[in-house]
């Protein structure tokens, strides 16, 4: 059965190479891309603010829908970078079995 197993096992470790140098390059991006966005959102939520106040809701349907679209994207790479990792371990617990 170790045979078997050999040679997905050294298949794997290119490949937890790989994930290991995705998440490192991801989770740089997304500290470099919060310095960006975060005050871009701040700014956004004060505009929503005022559109609110001055009842124009088209305006406030199109920050809105920005201000989501800028967390979506922050979340949504987290979520990656959580699952590369997951995958990770997963495989390293493969190849030390």
């Amino acid at each position: 059965m170790k045979f078997i197993k050999l040679p997905f096992k050294i298949l794997a470790l290119p490949l937890i190479a790989m994930i290991k140098l995705f998440c490192i390059l991801a989770k740089v991006i997304v500290h470099i891309s919060c310095y960006i966005i975060s005050p871009f959102m701040i700014l956004v939520g004060i505009i929503l603010l005022v559109m609110l106040s001055k009842e124009r809701w088209t305006d406030v349907g199109v920050c809105g829908a920005i201000e989501g679209l800028c967390l979506i994207a922050l979340f949504g790479v987290t979520w990656v970078i959580a699952h590369m990792e997951d995958l990770k371990s997963l495989l390293v617990k493969f190849v030390m079995s």
